[in-house]
């Protein structure tokens, strides 16, 4: 195993086996460059504020090439904040999009008991066995990258699944992943473990990503509790509750392209 997702050189970030996407062995999974880009919004100023809403467009398949990250500041405002961030490849061309609206730190405020409680929290990852599926015979992100713990449903079957997820290496050689690194790097997993169509004869891959935060992240494990759900039309979405070990922390969506092989 790498020992990182990625290794720096320069401003390039140098993908690592660690990285690549188990549909394709020229490929990049999703969740690493959006790890990458999570890394960015929060080297800007991030200790005075944090994460609300993230929006991640895929503009191209990204290849199994040195990226750059590029942030940059949309909106500036005393209490909110709109960040853009860029993945690109040495010749320029935009592979991931991003937009974040960040909110200021302030609290603890005096809120009342909540009207509607959140989900309940998934039985704790300490709690359960080791989970392993691999889609292909090389070494890629979802096989390697990540440790997992199965709640409900199976990966391995159609229908909504419930996992737990843990990198098994950090995003960059010596650093330890931030809960939000961690959590965009797993959840773009979501149309996978929550797959309706069999991979050998359907395709449904995501056009986008979006994550809205109820609260930040904590700890190591992020769960994904997801479904999808699909229309003859030829489009469809996953939709999926995020928990950390303290309970719900948001929502995400993907929408995704559904054609046949």
């Amino acid at each position: 195993m790498p020992d990182a997702l990625f290794h720096r050189d320069g401003d390039l970030f140098l993908p690592t086996e660690a990285a690549r996407s188990p549909w394709s062995e020229r490929a990049l999974h999703g969740g690493p460059p959006g790890a990458l880009i999570a890394r960015a919004i929060e080297a800007m100023e991030g200790d005075r504020w944090w994460v609300v809403r993230l929006t991640i467009d895929i503009m191209a398949e990204i290849p199994v090439v040195p990226l750059r990250v590029e942030t940059g500041l949309e909106r500036s405002g005393r209490r909110v904040q709109l960040v853009e961030g860029r993945v690109t490849d040495t010749g320029g061309a935009t592979l991931m999009r991003a937009f974040a609206w960040r909110v200021r730190r302030t609290g603890p405020l005096p809120l009342p008991p909540p009207v509607d409680p959140p989900p309940p929290t998934p039985p704790l990852p300490d709690t359960l066995p080791p989970y392993e599926l691999r889609f292909r015979n090389y070494a890629d992100f979802y096989g390697d990258g990540v440790e997992k713990r199965l709640v409900a449903g199976d990966v391995a079957r159609p229908g909504r699944a419930t996992v737990w997820f843990r990198l098994r290496v950090p995003v960059l050689p010596g650093e330890t992943p931030t809960p939000l690194q961690t959590l965009m790097a797993v959840v773009d997993s979501a149309n996978g473990i929550s797959w309706a169509l069999p991979f050998e004869e359907w395709l449904f891959p995501n056009t986008d990503l979006g994550v809205y935060l109820a609260r930040e992240p904590e700890g190591e494990w992020i769960a994904l509790d997801a479904a999808s759900y699909l229309d003859p039309g030829g489009r469809g979405i996953s939709d999926t509750a995020l928990f950390d070990t303290k309970g719900f922390v948001g929502r995400a969506n993907q929408a995704l392209f559904l054609d046949q092989r």
